[in-house]
């Protein structure tokens, strides 16, 4: 059968023209800069940020209050922390630290705007001082690992059903 013969061929054709232009593309992909070198200490304060935030949720979900209902998730890589409160209302709060080692903060679905800027505050020897609450000021709020984590899970958890 001829016309299938020619099909398979036309086939072939429009792959190698696709893969030819697929190629084509990926070349002109230009690659990301390196992120700037992070402050030393700021792996440290972050990693202090997620303990007291992964202190906080494990002692959420033992509560007696909360026991039958589906536990808070926590995951975190490469400088990102997540909270996943599953449900009818779930909800993920979702902590980034970039590279010029302030944290964003998203809430999903509801994607409130970020009010203050949350940056990391080293002591003169390099190592974690504190977490200030908006811009940098004698008056600016600064909050340790625990209290930053307060102030992060209280409205998230406070959306958990405990009926």
């Amino acid at each position: 059968m001829e016309w299938m013969n020619e099909m398979f061929v036309n086939m072939e054709k429009e792959k190698t023209a696709a893969s030819a232009k697929v190629e084509a593309n990926e070349a002109k992909v230009e690659r990301k800069e390196h992120p700037k070198k992070r402050i030393p200490g700021s792996l440290n304060a972050w990693n202090a940020l997620v303990s007291s935030i992964t202190n906080d949720v494990n002692d959420f979900n033992n509560r007696t209050e909360r026991s039958g209902h589906t536990p808070v998730r926590l995951s975190q890589k490469n400088f990102r922390c997540e909270v996943h409160l599953s449900g009818m209302h779930g909800k993920t709060l979702v902590l980034t630290l970039d590279s010029s080692d302030r944290v964003q903060v998203v809430i999903h679905p509801d994607f409130p705007e970020q009010r203050l800027t949350i940056t990391l505050e080293l002591d003169k020897e390099g190592q974690h001082s504190s977490w200030v609450l908006g811009h940098a000021t004698n008056e600016s709020a600064r909050l340790s690992d625990q209290q930053l984590s307060e102030y992060l899970l209280k409205p998230v958890l406070s959306c958990a059903s405990i009926n």
